[in-house]
């Protein structure tokens, strides 16, 4: 795995320059990957329920998908294989104080092409995984959409 990829897939979507420290950083001061992130780096078995029994809804589905979850450069990053198993995609866990962001510029970059809700989710899921993606993409992108094509009033 190369973790360079999602991260300079971070810095074209935002053009911001987050290192691999500084992503790191804010994934453990995420609330929901915090407990996650912190188990894995302590260990690579998956904590029991009763640990996890307490953390928020959203901690409690990154530990189901516990298995697809790994560390690089101490970077959390989930492992998608499509159903067939013959593709597969690393997907930086983002913290959810930049997801607005990644909406936005995915969106409203040249690269995002103004290409409707499911394109533009797909580029993103490209590269990115959080808690609820497809649910806050689709309604961010809608409500974008719905400001540029209705009129402007004066």
């Amino acid at each position: 795995m190369q973790t360079d990829i999602s991260v300079r897939a971070l810095r074209m979507i935002t053009g911001d320059t987050w290192s691999s420290s500084e992503i790191h950083k804010a994934q453990l001061e995420d609330p929901d990957n915090r407990p996650i992130k912190e188990k894995k780096l302590k260990s690579v078995d998956r904590p029991s329920w009763q640990e996890i029994s307490p953390e928020s809804p959203a901690t409690k589905r990154y530990w189901a998908l516990w298995d697809s979850l790994h560390l690089k450069d101490g970077v959390l990053y989930r492992k998608w294989e499509n159903d067939y198993g013959s593709s597969c995609q690393w997907q930086l866990i983002f913290p959810k104080i930049r997801i607005q962001e990644v909406l936005q510029e995915t969106y409203n970059r040249a690269s995002g092409g103004h290409f409707g809700v499911m394109k533009t989710l797909r580029r993103i899921r490209e590269r990115f995984y959080w808690d609820r993606l497809r649910a806050d993409g689709r309604r961010d992108i809608v409500q974008r959409m719905s400001n540029l094509q209705s009129p402007k009033r004066t």
